[in-house]
């Protein structure tokens, strides 16, 4: 049986129906040679390529988004917003405003960021990262029950989302209500019992509180649950300390009336 060999030509052909036309474009190939080496983590090798892609193709927005993606990845967050935006201004889209209130949010411009998730939820309401955002950035701002308000509208919402209670059980942490927190905590252990997240929380609640034998079950379950947890050491230290607390003696005499 012969086997037909295709031509230079015929090849050629064959190749330019199956891949885009933007494939033999010179800006299209640095975009792409750029995407390869950040994918490897190879991100400050891959910023050259973007910029090569930049200059052939001024409205070559994969370039722009990827240039973007290697600034921050080693956290020149600058940069990054520099190029969100020129990406974002020549085709708009959801993910780059949530992105650049990122970059705002990382460079504690905290009134800009909330301006960027305001936008961003505009065109995806529903979307819970751009929610939680949000509500870390009004935190941020120390407006409190702006965060509280987005918290409890997305539990009601989305009682699956298990981020927003431990988001919002963090927040009642860190302004000192730990009654409420351990209730927020609570929730989340309902729902899925294996969330050790949850039951480091409330262990850290009860410690707070003075509990100490709530906090020592809460931290043993943790522990249990992880035991090799980045805090493992922190949390049997504990439950070693509260175990070895001194309980007070009665005498006899002292239960006589």
């Amino acid at each position: 049986m012969e086997i037909e060999v295709i031509s230079d030509t015929n090849l050629k052909k064959v190749i330019n129906v199956i891949r885009p036309a933007k494939y033999n474009n010179v800006s299209y190939r640095f975009c792409v040679s750029g995407d390869a080496l950040r994918l490897a983590n190879k991100h400050k090798e891959s910023i050259p390529h973007y910029l090569q892609a930049i200059m052939k193709d001024r409205n070559n927005v994969d370039a722009y988004i990827g240039i973007a993606h290697s600034y921050k990845a080693i956290e020149n967050y600058e940069k990054a917003l520099h190029y969100f935006k020129l990406a974002n201004s020549k085709e708009t889209r959801f993910e780059l405003l949530l992105e650049i209130g990122m970059c705002n949010f990382a460079l504690s411009r905290y009134e800009d960021a909330l301006q960027d998730f305001m936008s961003a939820i505009k065109l995806s309401p529903d979307n819970l990262d751009a929610q939680t955002w949000l509500a870390l950035t009004h935190e941020e701002l120390e407006e409190y029950s702006m965060a509280f308000l987005i918290y409890d509208n997305m539990i009601e919402r989305h009682p699956e989302y298990l981020n927003a209670y431990i988001n919002k059980g963090t927040l009642e942490m860190s302004i000192d209500q730990y009654q409420e927190a351990t209730g927020t905590f609570s929730q989340v252990i309902k729902i899925n019992p294996d969330f050790y997240k949850a039951y480091f929380g409330i262990a850290l609640c009860f410690d707070k509180l003075g509990m100490f034998n709530d906090a020592k079950r809460y931290y043993t379950k943790f522990i249990n649950l992880k035991p090799q947890a980045e805090v493992a050491d922190f949390v049997r230290a504990r439950i070693n300390k509260i175990s070895a607390l001194k309980r007070p003696r009665y005498s006899h005499l002292s239960l006589v009336n």
